[in-house]
């Protein structure tokens, strides 16, 4: 939503009295599109085609009392009312991405998993049993995965017939979090482990398997790279 708001060409804001003003976002990729030449100065023509667009846009709305100010970039529409702000945002989101821009639209929520530690609780960078480190060695990520909190039964007997509940395992949620990219096997899984046919060992010898390899690999692009962090660092921080 932050990147929305940096990145819209027109800014729409309520009026100060009443009525919507609309400012011009000039930024560094935009600034030639609305009008400001590599050498600075200002091109009048451009800067007065994009606010005929502008106010193009806006007559489609069905507002007839339209004030452009091309020189202080504004318009300000004085019949405008707080509801008519999201139907002007649209429309100038619309025009916006005639002229190239991206004209993002903020979504309306936004939905999150929350990923929990490897002791079912919160992870913790104090705790370093709650989670899995980057730089941990291949050995403590074994260990940390099989000491992970379970959603398999008590028994061998009581899981093949009960069955284990993937929503509360770790060893799953890792892999459907970060190590796992194929949503089918992971909906085979699930499928096999809540029926008993994949026991709780079994279910973190899947992640064990998976986790390792991919951070087998990024050790291994990690070492192959070292030598160029140098480049990218300041010159008194090397």
């Amino acid at each position: 939503m932050d990147l929305q708001a940096k990145t819209n060409w027109f800014n729409v804001n309520d009026g100060k009295s009443s009525g919507v003003v609309i400012g011009l976002s000039v930024q560094e990729d935009n600034a030639e599109v609305l009008g400001r030449m590599p050498n600075g100065r200002l091109d009048k023509d451009r800067l007065n085609t994009v606010f005929a667009g502008m106010v193009a846009s806006l007559e489609h709305l069905g507002f007839s009392d339209i004030l452009s100010n091309p020189k202080q970039r504004t318009i300000t529409v004085p019949s405008a009312t707080p509801r008519d702000k999201s139907r002007i945002q649209i429309k100038l989101l619309e025009y916006e991405r005639s002229l190239g821009g991206m004209g993002l639209l903020a979504p309306s929520s936004t939905y999150h998993h929350f990923a929990v530690g490897l002791t079912g609780e919160k992870m913790s960078s104090s705790k370093p049993k709650t989670t899995i480190f980057l730089r941990d060695d291949l050995a403590t990520v074994e260990k940390k995965i099989k000491r992970a909190f379970s959603g398999g039964q008590a028994t061998v007997e009581e899981h093949r017939r009960i069955g284990g509940n993937p929503d509360i395992d770790v060893a799953y949620r890792y892999m459907m979090y970060f190590f796992e990219d194929d949503d089918s096997y992971l909906a085979e899984i699930n499928a096999d482990y809540r029926a008993g046919k994949i026991l709780a060992g079994e279910m973190k010898q899947l992640c064990i398997d998976r986790a390792t390899a991919w951070l087998g690999d990024l050790h291994d692009m990690r070492d192959q790279t070292a030598h160029l962090v140098k480049d990218f660092l300041a010159s008194d921080a090397r």
